[in-house]
């Protein structure tokens, strides 16, 4: 009797994908067994293949118990796998087991058994497959799908797919799994909690430990209703941003199903506390207890910052979608000259790896001129003074950068040529159409002739686009160079042609009906 291994429950211990034990509980003989099929997967995932190998049978013994026997092809496999597993001792099978080395693997704990697992599917070439197995389509992912295996026994399932962009198939953890036994009912299982397999009550089902790869969680960007994912932003903007994970179905398998979401955004995106962290389920706030939430880094850093929600054990959300929603406010730290951008990534991680990551991006531009006096492109100006507006609001920007609009021109920034390359520089601005407004040439320059033009910044690529304004004054940028804006000290330094011409004409007349006014004046003031 040494030479087979009699016991309840099928095996002492054994393992469905990656891990499961059978219960030393006893088996009765209680007619016929009612689970059909003999072997089914829960869960089944799409696109792999589970394909299984019978390495024992089984056989019902006198005592209403199973009696186990390894399958001929089968024993020298089972005895190499064996001994890997047992304490990487290399001939540990006992010599009473040498012919049904299967019976002493009914005898592995649970760790054990998942050495087995993993030593038995190395065997190469694989014996013959015992059954048509099963390949999952689109239509019966998610669902509990039969695995066509021949005739009951103890089997190793393998389980292989091929991942996005690869062209060879992967191999995933192989299950070791028993199957029903007609005319036993009563088969209990003392699950594996480690693997995924703690809802798995009887024999003949295994729960689908090698899932897809995570679906990327989904990310939104808005400022107020608008969404600014792949647009842009205004330095300063404060943007709302929500990161959506689904927490896989199979949680619900697991006693503990670790569930962590990462967002990183980069420098120049100040996000919130991690206390103004919002983290819900079906618009409903989720209990706090359930999760913790930690943040390293800085907008200011190179690398950002970065926020992790962890759960310890999301197995109560199963298949249930995490909303976790924070604002983040674009600051200077962002450019890279007048413009510059802003990302935030998020990932999922559980212990069947990390996602690929959901990302938002948007960007910031700006526009730059040079102040020069006429005749000469190179005479830079200092002192020209300028505001810009947007629709009918002017621009303001606090000392770290950030834009606001504001009512008046008194309460708008003013940008002032610099000294020695007469530059004015714009930066940080979202897209849009902006009106740049001289309020004062520099000393020494005609007051009267001060310059008023249009600037568009394209949403695609911050193309900036000068128009010219109605006294030719500025000249748009050609070949890379820097868009000029001249001042004149006089009328006469105006140019005279097309519709220019036209209005300096009705400028000079306004001017000498100005002075026609002030002699009158003048004149009725001695007569008095």
């Amino acid at each position: 009797m040494k030479m087979r291994k009699l016991f309840a429950g099928i095996a002492a211990t054994a393992t469905l994908l990656g891990g499961m034990a059978l219960g030393a509980a006893s088996a009765q003989a209680d007619g016929p067994q009612a689970t059909t099929p003999l072997l089914q997967v829960n869960n089944a995932q799409e696109g792999h293949t589970y394909t299984p190998y019978k390495f024992a049978t089984f056989a019902n013994a006198d005592n209403g118990s199973v009696e186990v026997n390894t399958v001929d092809a089968w024993k020298t496999a089972v005895t190499t796998a064996a001994d890997a597993a047992d304490n990487d001792t290399k001939n540990s099978v006992p010599a009473e087991y040498a012919n049904n080395p299967a019976a002493y693997v009914a005898t592995f704990n649970a760790e054990q058994i998942r050495k087995f697992a993993t030593e038995l599917a190395k065997t190469n070439p694989l014996p013959t497959v015992d059954g048509a197995g099963l390949t999952v389509t689109a239509d019966k992912a998610g669902t509990t799908q039969p695995v066509t295996v021949n005739g009951e026994g103890w089997y190793l399932v393998t389980d292989t797919y091929t991942k996005t962009g690869d062209t060879e198939a992967t191999t995933g953890t192989p299950a070791i799994v028993a199957t029903t036994v007609n005319g036993l009912t009563n088969l209990t299982i003392a699950a594996d909690k480690v693997t995924g397999q703690g809802n798995i009550k009887s024999v003949g089902q295994f729960n689908a430990k090698n899932e897809n790869p995570l679906t990327p969680p989904v990310k939104t960007a808005k400022v107020g209703a608008v969404d600014v994912n792949g647009k842009t932003v205004n330095v300063g903007d404060t943007v709302n941003f929500t990161v959506s994970a689904t927490v896989p179905a199979s949680a619900a398998n697991y006693d503990s199903y670790p569930f962590t979401i990462t967002d990183t955004a980069s420098k120049g995106l100040q996000v919130a506390n991690k206390t103004a962290f919002k983290v819900q389920v079906d618009g409903k706030n989720v209990d706090s207890t359930l999760y913790t939430v930690t943040q390293t880094g800085a907008a200011t850093e190179k690398d950002g910052t970065t926020t992790t929600i962890k759960f310890a054990n999301a197995k109560t959300l199963a298949g249930q979608t995490i909303v976790v929603s924070y604002t983040g406010t674009v600051t200077k730290d962002a450019l890279t000259g007048l413009g510059g951008s802003v990302n935030n990534k998020a990932t999922v991680t559980t212990n069947g790896g990390t996602s690929e990551a959901g990302e938002t991006n948007a960007k910031t531009y700006g526009f730059q001129f040079k102040k020069i006096g006429v005749g000469d492109d190179t005479n830079a100006l200092a002192d020209a003074q300028f505001v810009v507006k947007k629709g009918d609001k002017y621009l303001k920007q606090d000392n770290d950068g950030a834009w606001s609009l504001v009512d008046t021109q008194e309460a708008a920034t003013t940008f002032t040529s610099a000294n020695k390359t007469g530059l004015v520089q714009i930066k940080g601005l979202a897209a849009g159409d902006y009106t740049v407004m001289e309020t004062a040439a520099p000393n020494g320059y005609a007051q009267n002739f001060k310059v008023t033009f249009d600037v568009n910044i394209a949403e695609k690529d911050g193309t900036v686009t000068f128009t010219q304004d109605a006294l030719h004054q500025v000249t748009p940028p050609t070949g890379g160079q820097i868009a000029t804006v001249k001042n004149v000290k006089s009328i006469t330094q105006l140019p005279l042609t097309g519709a220019a011409g036209t209005t300096l004409f009705t400028v000079v007349a306004l001017l000498v009906a100005g002075a026609g006014v002030t002699v009158a004046v003048k004149s009725r003031q001695r007569t008095h």
